[in-house]
């Protein structure tokens, strides 16, 4: 304790020290300026460039218009407002971007879900300036490290609307679900609590290789440093991007005008001892005439949580690993370069090394090498894709890409009793995908509210999938689907009509194709409404179908056959001789998931009240043909009338000898029973087959609210929580069982709220999560678990008026779940299990960082 005392006491006085010597620094961003009296638009490239800040503005707007000379030293907005006088124009900063606006359009706060600039392609549509029918999430890259996460994964595992089960680092022993794991470390996306695998991750618009066995994406692949913001719709997509966005989408966004160099530093620790972080960053890029490109290297290196650092887990053996230790390097570049007018070329390729491991003794009482495994898990995967766009005229673009990537995850495990090695497990699970794709978008006509719009597209994408592990769980298996889609935006009115009690009104559809040979076919619609009624009002309506192709290993996993005598499942009234043939494993015959989505939002963002953005959406999702095993227990099987339609009664000798030719290692006989085909009175068939149905609704409330206080001062409050409620159906003949609000799956309520002081030299924040409780209903002796509330404080200072090698630090100051709250004990199974649901709640405990960053 005293290592993490005097941590904090020097991180406080560092801190203190800085807030007096900088208690008189000038407005962010002022600086010298250099630019020449041109058109406005090249004007405002120049300021955002020489500020260091993005630029998003409509074309339209800034067309016609000149700028005089600005030379001399200035803030940011002080540039802004001279460069605009005159123009009708406004501009606001926010999270190191520039926004132009005219000066009746609503307030930046709502730019996101309101479609943005013309310019912009939003999350959720293919169409540029295209409002999303369906409620979009943006996270800056400011708005993550102010809350003190410091990768993807734990941003995205902090969202309301995420589950925090699937394949994440957080996961421990036991806390298993369908599609519940930590193989190897990585931070996946699961959007409702759909599973990783119903949830699509995209980089800068284009798909990356699975992760691992579950089909899922590392989302913490993708160094922070790069990343301009995260979009998350947490709405069925299939008709836009395909597979797998059941669930919803998130694509990460690339800074792409980045001009400098930034390192930083980040040292913190769990105050109860154990998760020490140390990481690196490297920053740079160059913006220049005609392109420009950004670069990106981090490394971390967290050491693990043992058990006997946390008092909740006193019952485990001392040194079994709670969290896992973790080493590792991301890389990325983005670049695009002009090479005549209007043709550019574009690249973003990302590499990323994790290594992960950990210790797992098996009693309580004596280390791993009496009894036990040690896991060392390096996963490796990069990612390719190059791009080229081209502007056709009569403002439509087309473009093509192409991606190539792999993902390599090789896991090495040894089993020890008493001393020595008796079994090692060693081998890869490896991803491969290829794709390439055609995109056209642009004008179609004028209607009353604007101009039609159109895109489309298609594509052909193949991914594979190998397992080396050693005997018969060796297998290789591949997937190519070929796909089209079309996107059109119709807007019927807008506010320049004047028609009473309709503002503006656009109707969206879109249509998606997608065919898998000798699998299945695939068409997926959306639709979606937007209607003001008023400036100040906005209602938003969608409605469509996704689905999601079953996995490879869901396909191609070895099949087993077992026989077992029929009194151990519980037979009665049959020969003592009696057996049955019980099969299990991968199916050839799955055919894709289905679902229906529908939302309903609600958008208020009152002229009255600038800055103020209220959002509350409802949501449905029913989800059909879910693969999974049916059979959860073969006790009383045979007499279980859920069952029948799994069962086939006095198999024929062909159906017997067909099914245990299709297993992997032939038949299996655990029992050692006499095995007489003519002595099997029932085949039992658990493979994997599309019986399960799973209904989710609820409500998301996002607010956000920014005031301006002068002298280049803020104060911006926000929120976003959300309700679901979810059941499963493993098959028609089966009752509904709830999901949410029960064990190891999402619980009914989360909630986050934050407000952040921004001033020229000093930035404070403050956010408050809330997770809810759970059910633990493993048993008919329910027991509650409780819920886990977290505070979050963070300090930024910045050394605007230092010269020499202080001049241009950041200092950061983190301290997260100040109150240290803990999770709930809950029952295990067995001795080594996972002593809290690490699905909901985390083992870290109050966690203290210092950030340096230095900009060269």
């Amino acid at each position: 304790m005293r290592y993490y005392r005097s941590f904090v006491l020097c991180g406080a006085a560092a801190l203190a020290l800085t807030i007096s010597n900088a208690s008189c620094a000038q407005e962010p961003g002022e600086r010298d300026y250099n630019v020449a009296a041109q058109d406005l638009k090249y004007a405002l490239r120049d300021m955002a460039r020489q500020s260091g800040l993005e630029l998003v503005a409509q074309s339209a707007a800034l067309a016609d218009k000149k700028a005089p000379a600005l030379r001399g030293h200035y803030s940011a907005v002080e540039a802004l407002n001279f460069l605009l006088a005159g123009t009708g124009l406004t501009a606001e900063i926010s999270e190191g971007t520039i926004f132009i606006r005219g000066r009746s359009e609503p307030p930046v706060a709502a730019a996101v879900a309101e479609g943005g600039s013309s310019d912009i392609v939003v999350t959720g549509s293919r169409i540029r300036g295209a409002a999303p029918a369906s409620p979009v999430i943006a996270l800056s890259q400011t708005q993550i490290r102010l809350q003190g996460q410091n990768n993807l994964g734990e941003a995205i595992r902090s969202l309301p609307q995420n589950f925090s089960g699937g394949q994440n680092p957080s996961v421990g022993v036991g806390n298993f679900g369908a599609t519940t794991t930590n193989f190897n470390g990585t931070s996946s996306l699961n959007l409702r609590g759909l599973g990783p695998d119903a949830s699509l991750t995209l980089l800068n618009g284009h798909r990356l290789a699975y992760d691992g066995a579950i089909q899922s994406v590392d989302i913490s692949a993708i160094p922070l440093g790069a990343v301009d913001r995260i979009e998350i719709v947490a709405d069925g997509a299939s008709a836009l991007y395909g597979s797998d966005a059941v669930g919803g989408v998130a694509n990460i966004l690339i800074k792409r005008d980045y001009d400098g160099l930034e390192a930083s530093f980040r040292f913190g620790a769990a105050t109860d001892g154990g998760n020490v972080q140390q990481q690196y960053t490297l920053v740079g890029g160059r913006k220049w005439s005609s392109g420009g490109f950004i670069a990106a290297y981090s490394y971390e290196h967290d050491t693990p949580i043992l058990a006997r650092q946390r008092s909740y887990a006193s019952g485990l053996f001392g040194q079994e690993d709670l969290l896992r230790y973790q080493s590792v390097h991301n890389a990325l570049f983005s670049g695009h370069q002009d090479i005549v007018e209007g043709v550019e070329l574009g690249l973003d390729a990302i590499y990323s090394h994790r290594a992960t491991g950990g210790n797992l003794p098996y009693t309580t009482t004596n280390d791993v090498f009496f009894s036990g495994q040690i896991d060392r898990t390096k996963a490796e995967s990069f990612s390719i894709a190059p791009s080229i766009k081209a502007e056709l005229g009569g403002d439509w673009r087309v473009s093509l890409t192409g991606t190539y990537g792999k993902d390599s995850t090789r896991a090495h495990s040894d089993y020890y009793s008493a001393g020595d090695v008796v079994f090692v497990y060693a081998g890869c699970n490896c991803n491969e995908l290829k794709s390439v794709e055609l995109n056209g978008e642009g004008a179609l006509f004028e209607l009353p509210g604007g101009t039609a719009r159109l895109a489309i597209g298609g594509g052909y994408r193949w991914i594979g999938y190998k397992v080396t592990v050693g005997g018969v769980f060796n297998y290789t298996a591949s997937r190519d689907s070929y796909f089209a889609y079309g996107e059109v935006n119709l807007p019927f009115v807008s506010q320049h009509q004047g028609i009473p009690f309709v503002n503006s009104l656009t109707l969206t559809a879109a249509l998606r194709y997608e065919n898998y040979p000798g699998m299945d076919k695939v068409v997926t619609p959306k639709v979606g409404l937007i209607y003001a009624p008023t400036e100040d009002l906005t209602i938003k309506g969608s409605w469509g179908k996704s689905f999601k192709a079953p996995t490879l290993v869901q396909e191609n996993f070895p099949q087993f056959a077992y026989v077992y005598p029929a009194s151990a499942i519980g037979a009665v009234g049959v020969p003592s001789a009696a057996t049955v043939l019980y099969l299990e494993g991968g199916s050839k015959t799955l055919k894709p998931e289905r679902a229906n989505t529908w939302s309903g939002t609600v958008v208020l963002h009152p002229r009255a009240l600038a800055g103020l953005n209220l959002e509350v959406s409802y949501f449905d999702i029913r989800y059909r043909d879910r693969v999974i095993q049916p059979i959860a227990s073969l006790g009383g099987i045979l007499s279980n009338p859920i069952y029948q339609g799994l069962i086939t009664y006095s198999p024929s000798l062909q159906l017997i000898d067909s099914a245990i030719g299709r297993a992997a290692t032939g038949l299996s006989n655990p029992f050692n029973v006499a095995y007489d085909p003519n002595d099997i009175i029932a085949l039992i068939d658990n493979r994997n087959v599309n019986v399960a149905a799973q209904k989710l609704h609820g409500i998301d409330l996002l607010a956000s609210y920014r005031s301006d206080l002068g002298d280049g001062r803020s104060l911006t409050f926000s929120a976003n929580g959300s309700y679901l409620k979810s059941s499963q159906q493993l098959s028609s003949a089966q009752p509904s069982a709830p999901l949410a609000g029960t064990i190891f799956n999402p619980p009914h309520y989360r909630g986050r709220a934050g407000v952040v002081w921004d001033d020229p030299s000093l930035v404070l924040a403050s956010y408050l999560s809330y997770i809810g409780g759970v059910t633990d209903n493993r048993s008919t002796s329910t027991r509650h678990v409780g819920s886990m509330t977290t505070l979050d404080l963070t300090a930024v200072v910045h050394l605007n008026r230092a010269t020499g090698i202080f001049g241009g630090i950041d200092l950061t100051l983190s301290v997260l779940n100040v109150l240290n709250d803990k999770p709930s004990v809950i029952r295990t199974g067995v001795d080594y299990e996972t002593p809290y649901d690490s699905t909901n709640y985390s083992s870290v405990g109050r966690f203290v960082s210092l950030t340096i960053t230095k900009r060269l």
